[in-house]
């Protein structure tokens, strides 16, 4: 997902990916990649949770502007991750996501990832 320019080019095709090593608690790394220069770096994790997709709308209604993406935990509590209305439809449409699916969502500093478990991977 293209969501920020890439620090040195300047390309907008600088997006979040997993990466081959895992991290320490076993879990797949992720590193920022410009697909135009090659540009790598690692950014730092700031929240990651799994939910249920709960759907998408404007942050405010009749405003066209940012989105969010609604995810309710397992505990019940609701999580919004907010996203330039392109980025958003972008998601849901890329992932195909429906009501109810089970994500995953890791957030960086200025970069977000959001990915479809299946039931194996749960």
């Amino acid at each position: 997902m293209e969501i920020l320019p890439c620090p040195q080019c300047g390309s907008k095709t600088f997006c979040l990916t997993a990466t081959e090593d895992k991290t320490s608690d076993g879990n797949k790394g992720w590193a920022g990649v410009c697909k135009e220069c090659g540009y790598r770096s690692t950014p730092t994790i700031l929240e990651k949770y799994e939910g249920t997709f709960q759907g998408s709308q404007p942050s405010s209604p009749g405003f066209i502007g940012p989105w969010v993406l609604k995810i309710r935990l397992d505990t019940g509590k609701e999580k919004i991750l907010e996203a330039l209305w392109e980025d958003a439809q972008a998601c849901v449409q890329f992932l195909q996501l429906k009501r109810g699916d089970r994500v995953k969502v890791t957030i960086g500093e200025k970069l977000w990832h959001v990915e479809k478990l299946h039931e194996n991977e749960e």
